[in-house]
């Protein structure tokens, strides 16, 4: 009767640490997007404006995983450059250090209506698609609630999408 009762425990145990990995690798990020200056629509699309980005999978022992906690990182990239890559990582969300606060955007954060990231010079941010999203005492509109800021250049809008295939005469 034992051994079942920890043959039970065990697959139990096995079943929660699987679950709780997945809910981990949950990564709504990744894809390709075309770039936008907020409120401005672009009537011819070239290469330039198509961007990448993808998780960045960091692996860990066992050993280590206890002591370093890592936040998640993702690798963003411009199509047609081969060599422009910026590291984005997860706004910081603690008691002590609220990146979300900087921008009135915590009670946001908390409700699951706003996700950031931040790769240095410009931030990129996830909220409900057509919200009026409101820092600083200004506002602005993002049609697919994917938008970012680069430092002394503004903002913009991604659209998350295939990138489109080259004509032959390109």
């Amino acid at each position: 009767m034992m051994k079942r009762y920890l043959i039970f425990l065990l697959l139990l145990t096995n079943c929660y640490v699987i679950t709780s990995q997945n809910k981990k690798s949950n990564d709504t990020w990744s894809g390709t997007y075309r770039l936008e200056l907020l409120g401005k629509k672009t009537e011819k699309k070239t290469p330039k404006q198509y961007v990448q980005i993808q998780k960045i999978t960091l692996e860990q022992d066992e050993e280590s995983s206890k002591f370093l906690s890592l936040p998640d990182q993702w690798m963003m990239k411009i199509l047609s450059e081969k060599k422009d890559k910026k590291v984005l990582r997860a706004f910081s969300f603690t008691e002590e250090d609220d990146e979300y606060e900087q921008f009135g955007w915590t009670e946001l954060h908390k409700k699951g209506e706003m996700e950031c990231l931040d790769g240095g010079r410009f931030f990129i941010c996830k909220t409900k698609p057509k919200t009026t999203v409101t820092t600083n005492g200004e506002s602005f509109f993002s049609k697919s609630g994917i938008f970012g800021v680069l430092l002394h250049y503004g903002g913009f809008e991604l659209y998350k999408e295939s990138f489109p295939k080259k004509n032959k005469n390109d």
